[in-house]
C-alpha cells in the first residue's frame, strides 16, 4: 500500500535515498494539509529547509510546485510566501 501513496507523487525517485524520499513526501503531505487545517508555522518551515536541502535546486523546485499544483490545487510557494510574510 505504501508505493501506491508514492505513486500519486511524480518524484525523481533515483536521484534521492529512502529517507529523502520520505522526507519529500512528508512534506507535500504537510503541505496539502495546509488547505484543511492549521499547520504549525514553525514546524512548516523546517519541513521546508529541510525539503530545499534535500532537492537543493530551484528548479527541481519549481518542477515540484508544479506537479504538487497540478496535483492538488496547492501551490509550495504560496504556502511559504504566506506564512513568513
Amino acid at each position: 500500500m505504501g508505493d501506491l501513496s508514492m505513486q500519486e507523487y511524480i518524484i525523481d525517485y533515483e536521484m534521492f535515498d529512502v529517507s529523502e524520499i520520505i522526507q519529500i513526501i512528508e512534506f507535500f503531505r504537510l503541505i496539502e494539509s495546509t488547505s484543511f487545517k492549521k499547520i504549525d508555522r514553525d514546524l512548516l518551515i523546517f519541513k521546508y529547509h529541510e525539503y530545499q536541502k534535500i532537492l537543493n535546486n530551484k528548479s527541481l523546485e519549481k518542477k515540484y510546485d508544479k506537479m504538487l499544483y497540478n496535483k492538488s490545487k496547492i501551490s509550495i510557494y504560496k504556502v511559504m510566501k504566506n506564512i513568513t510574510h
